[in-house]
């Protein structure tokens, strides 16, 4: 499709709402007159004529890689846990580490979005990786346990940023028909990342070794932290050259760091010869017309000025339809990461508890307060940190096969994202991950709940996959990355929540603990279905 018609608007205009399909308007119905300068066109016209290049491929892989660092890091905290002998962590205070982790990420999650949305996100989702690499190189070096603690909030802060930026930058550079494969192929490198962080640990861990290092001793667990940011840094130093959202640049009338944005593209395309003359013809149509509109400074100026308000966004999201959604989304983010992080990081809990032999709905009131706390929290401080080499390749490798089994899911969720919808997928996966809880305590058996944990892990991951680009594309360029990141500030409580609801709950009445989570993420499901689908729609 040529663009033949654009012109900037204030964002008060109707045309730039971007609405979507189901709300009854298509590109293609627009009415246009013989003048090419004088009706508007959408920023998705714009977008939607890019051609896929070489840096469409690179965004996604740099962006995916920093993303899947947080399924690294935080599948870490749980085997330094129990690999870091020299740091004295025991029953008391190691659940310090994943709490401090899980309040860094609540406590950035907002702020970087809304900055995100003023200062572009380019500028704030490299602070965030820089951020990172710093903290978690600092954790491999920490003295004492209380250090480590302190930069795995630092961490969480940086991730929490990551999560809140990367899927508004990546899908703001993508045409609608792609924008589904960009999304899902960015979230599926949490499972990626999983994947890597438990072959690295199966090399690293279960090798001990330690040399003096001036206040410490250099050991497997500190070069595992180490060689788990390689990747990040990699990326990070590529995406130093990549230029800011296409998107953000045109949402804001600036003509200049549009036309910067589209040479960046060009020249990372033209590399290695893979541009081809279409491409180009395309690239050089676009410019033109971004060059030939005359845009008042005035007025540029005046709407800038306005976005560096806080208030200004607010009172765009509590707008329609964007406080619907936000309302609906705030609800289904709570629900599933309360459903979904607190009943997976205390899964090894629940395996424990049946392989001792025990059932959910058999008489407990003997063994409630005293072998069921002993089998999960009353152990030693070296049987809690220094599991030997042999039991250590058991528990990764039980890990990586849990991770390994979301790979087919995630390929699914890339294939049929445009065809069977985002909808249609995250509420499918979603249902089953709520049923896998119910499903635990209904038929209540070692080896139901054995496999049912692995169908759990696997969709609990790939759910997140179609969730993450759906939420990402329901609200506008303007307020995209306020809102995720509010509802990832939202989701992150639902997490916290959840943790410390298993713990108080589930040595009392782990039937209720299996309800609540259960009947919760199944909520969560059905509120989504109030929500329209953005497949191959207009997201402004």
């Amino acid at each position: 499709m040529a663009i033949d018609k654009i012109s900037f608007q204030e964002e008060n205009d109707s045309n730039d709402k971007a609405p979507l399909l189901s709300d009854g308007e298509i590109v293609s119905d627009l009415d246009y007159s013989d003048d090419p300068f004088s009706i508007t066109a959408s920023i998705d016209e714009i977008v939607d004529n890019l051609k896929i290049g070489l840096f469409h491929y690179l965004i996604v892989i740099l962006c995916g890689i920093c993303y899947g660092g947080y399924s690294v890091y935080y599948q870490s905290i749980g085997l330094i846990i129990i690999t870091a002998c020299d740091l004295n962590i025991n029953a008391t205070n190691k659940g310090w580490l994943s709490v401090s982790f899980m309040i860094g990420m609540v406590a950035s999650s907002i702020l970087f979005g809304r900055l995100a949305d003023v200062y572009g996100r380019r500028k704030l989702f490299l602070t965030a990786i820089f951020i990172n690499l710093i903290s978690i190189t600092a954790s491999a070096f920490t003295y004492d346990y209380t250090m480590l603690v302190i930069m795995a909030n630092l961490a969480g802060n940086s991730y929490g940023a990551i999560c809140s930026i990367v899927h508004s930058y990546v899908l703001e550079f993508f045409p609608r028909r792609y924008r589904g494969i960009a999304g899902t192929s960015v979230s599926g490198f949490i499972i990626l990342g999983s994947i890597y962080s438990c072959a690295l640990a199966l090399v690293t861990l279960p090798n001990p070794f330690h040399f003096r290092m001036g206040f410490i001793y250099f050991t497997n667990w500190r070069f595992y932290l180490l060689i788990t940011i390689i990747p990040t840094l990699i990326a990070f130093c590529i995406l130093l050259f990549m230029p800011d959202s296409l998107r953000f640049a045109l949402s804001k009338n600036d003509k200049k760091s549009a036309l910067l944005v589209l040479d960046k593209i060009d020249q990372i395309n033209s590399c290695f010869g893979c541009y081809r003359q279409s491409t180009f013809e395309q690239s050089y149509s676009i410019k033109s017309i971004i060059n030939q509109i005359d845009i008042d400074t005035n007025t540029i100026k005046t709407r800038q000025d306005q976005q560096n308000y806080f208030i200004h966004h607010v009172r765009k999201l509590m707008k329609k339809p964007w406080r619907k959604r936000l309302m609906l989304l705030s609800i289904t983010w709570w629900g599933y990461c309360f459903s979904d992080q607190g009943f997976l990081i205390w899964l090894p809990t629940v395996l424990s508890y049946y392989v001792s032999g025990k059932t959910c709905r058999m008489d407990q009131r003997n063994t409630i307060h005293n072998s069921s706390l002993h089998i999960t929290h009353n152990v030693s401080a070296h049987t809690l940190n220094c599991y030997n080499s042999d039991n250590l390749k058991v528990i990764i490798l039980n890990l990586l096969i849990g991770n390994a089994l979301c790979i087919p899911l995630t390929l699914i969720c890339i294939l049929f994202i445009n065809r069977a919808g985002r909808k249609l997928l995250y509420c499918l996966m979603g249902f089953m991950c709520g049923l896998s809880i119910l499903l635990m305590w209904l038929i209540d058996s070692r080896l139901s709940t054995a496999i049912l944990s692995c169908f759990f892990t696997s969709f609990t991951a790939a759910a997140w996959i179609p969730g993450k680009t759906w939420s990402s594309e329901l609200f506008c360029t303007e307020i995209r990355s306020t809102a995720i990141g509010l509802l990832n500030f939202i989701g992150h409580i639902g997490s916290i929540t959840g943790m410390t609801t298993f713990v108080l709950l589930f040595h009392v009445n782990c039937t209720a603990t299996f309800l609540i989570f259960g009947l919760l993420g199944l909520f969560a499901v059905i509120i989504t279905l109030f929500l329209p689908d953005t497949t191959n729609s207009d997201i402004g």
